[in-house]
């Protein structure tokens, strides 16, 4: 209707209201019943990444991106208490349990983790112990650690590229500072 009558603007509103409803039915098949999602009005991608040298000052981070927008107010630090060694799976199962432990938090409509198919594994593995139906990607890296391809959901890889590849880029970036910062403050003690 609203498309007819040449108004783009609240037809996307609409569109928008309608994918996110229909993301919180597919949520609301969950088992759990105890669980509250709290679900966003907004498409919103969380990417991870991990960052350390030879395993010493590990830190995770969490980055998001709103409908193609980066928010950093919603960005999250995590230093990593469970690995010893460059165990970059094991500190970002670390980081994914430490933040779904957070029911407050809005949940997000698609997850972006910086690797290969054991970091994908890892993140779909945790979200399947939780119950939790999120869809997930994984950016993959050449030798210069550029993006060279994206695993996992193809729908979203093609749909959402740009975004995906934006949330990954803040998270690298976000997490090679936390990991500076940790650095020096360790440095300094």
């Amino acid at each position: 209707m609203y498309a007819k009558n040449r108004e783009f603007e609240r037809a996307g509103e609409v569109k928008s209201r309608i994918f996110a409803l229909m993301h919180i039915n597919d949520i609301a098949l969950l088992k759990n019943e105890n669980l509250e999602l709290k679900i966003g009005d907004s498409f919103r991608i969380e990417a991870y990444d991990v960052a350390h040298m030879s395993g010493k000052n590990m830190v995770g981070v969490m980055t998001v991106v709103e409908n193609g927008t980066v928010a950093k107010h919603e960005y999250k630090k995590f230093k990593i208490r469970t690995q010893a060694g460059a165990n970059d799976v094991g500190a970002l199962k670390e980081v994914l349990e430490r933040r779904f432990a957070h029911p407050e938090w809005v949940y997000p409509s698609l997850i972006v983790v910086d690797g290969g198919t054991a970091q994908l594994n890892t993140a779909k593995n945790i979200l399947k112990n939780l119950k939790l139906e999120i869809p997930v990607v994984s950016v993959v890296k050449d030798d210069r650690h550029k993006a060279k391809g994206i695993m996992g959901d193809k729908n979203f890889a093609l749909k959402y590229e740009r975004e995906i590849l934006l949330a990954n880029s803040e998270a690298h970036r976000f997490a090679i500072s936390y990991h500076k910062q940790m650095r020096r403050k360790n440095f300094l003690k």
